[in-house]
């Protein structure tokens, strides 16, 4: 059984704000996949997350899983270069519900304002495609801090 890793409240409230979030996976001769994620959201417990992907560029990434299931997200706010890295293994997949998109949106109209406080301005993001998604279901198993700085790279308790 793999190993299991908590997010915790302060953490998945970060996790969920509205961040840059990109994914790896890797195919099965073990070659890296990225993609980018629209959002995602921490199941109570802090074990367990979903990621919504737009359909389209999840495709790939959903034949890495089925022969490779494990997955790397990282998450970064652009304006303070806060990061994280959560990695798990994927436990399923499905469409994404229409309830779910409200949080889809609103996280990525965050992450637009975000963007747009470093001078990127919202016409060039405003065409990005994010609905319909695929929603990932992940079980966290490791956590890194990736904000640059002295602790780049070691464990998150």
């Amino acid at each position: 059984m793999a190993r299991k890793a908590r997010i915790s409240d302060d953490l998945a409230e970060f996790l969920s704000s509205g961040l840059s979030i990109v994914v790896a996976t890797r195919d099965a001769d073990l070659n890296p996949d990225g993609v980018a994620a629209c959002a995602a959201r921490v199941h109570e417990g802090g074990e367990r997350l979903t990621a919504w992907f737009y359909v389209d560029a999840a495709a790939e990434m959903l034949r890495n899983l089925r022969e490779h299931p494990a997955i790397a997200l990282d998450f970064d706010l652009p304006t303070s270069h806060r990061a994280c890295q959560v990695k798990g293994i994927c436990i399923g997949s499905r469409p994404a519900r229409e309830d779910e998109r409200a949080e889809v949106d609103r996280q990525l109209e965050a992450f637009g304002a975000d963007l747009e406080k470093i001078g990127i301005p919202a016409a060039a993001f405003a065409g990005w495609k994010s609905w319909p998604c695929t929603a990932i279901e992940i079980q966290v198993t490791e956590l890194f801090e990736q904000t640059p700085g002295p602790g780049a790279g070691e464990p998150l308790p």
